[in-house]
């Protein structure tokens, strides 16, 4: 059996990518039988690789389902850490001047908390909740990937249009969201 790298299940030797989230598992060691592998019959766009759809990877594995929904409530928590804070320091302050306004200021303050406390503790309190982490990709995680990646934060439609990029755009890693792939970051389950 290896384990995957990304979201830790099991899987049998031989297995080129992981039967709970598609992610690609590294090949077993030379000198090792590998078992024959029992993956379910993906469909043409999903075998070994090929590019495929945000939309078909989540067709096919349930621990993408997962991983996304967690991804999405660590977005409501990270926004509601954000934007209750912003809302009560307007009000109180009478520097409230409209719903543009407000979307706006908690925008950029939800973009710059998403940048920095994933740049320092590679994961915002909304992610570490949920028990995931941004890596890089290519090594070290800096400051850059982190502006990059969380740029859709800015403004609520922007954040929108991207999940809708996201869930149609070919790629090979279904763990990364658009701007993920410009900033050459993804995001994975943390471990104890």
């Amino acid at each position: 059996m290896q384990d995957c790298s990304k979201c830790g299940a099991q899987n049998v030797d031989g297995a080129n990518f992981c039967n709970n989230c598609a992610a690609p598992l590294k090949p077993p060691v030379q000198g090792t039988a590998p078992q024959q592998a029992s993956q379910p019959v993906l469909p043409p766009q999903l075998q070994p690789g090929q590019k495929a759809s945000l939309l078909d990877y989540l067709s096919h594995y349930q621990g993408l389902r997962v991983h996304w929904a967690k991804r999405f409530v660590a977005i409501l928590l990270d926004s509601i850490f954000v934007v209750a804070p912003v809302y009560v320091i307007l009000a109180v302050f009478d520097w409230w001047t409209g719903w543009l306004w407000f979307t706006v200021v908690a925008g950029i303050i939800l973009f710059l908390y998403s940048a920095f406390f994933e740049e320092f503790m590679s994961a915002t309190i909304g992610k570490a909740i949920v028990g995931l982490k941004v890596i890089s990709v290519e090594g070290k995680l800096e400051l850059p990937s982190t502006l990059i990646r969380n740029v859709t934060k800015v403004f609520t439609p922007l954040l929108l249009l991207e999940f809708i990029v996201t869930l149609v755009v070919q790629t090979t890693d279904a763990h990364q969201k658009y701007t993920d792939r410009i900033a050459k970051t993804t995001v994975v389950e943390k471990r104890p």
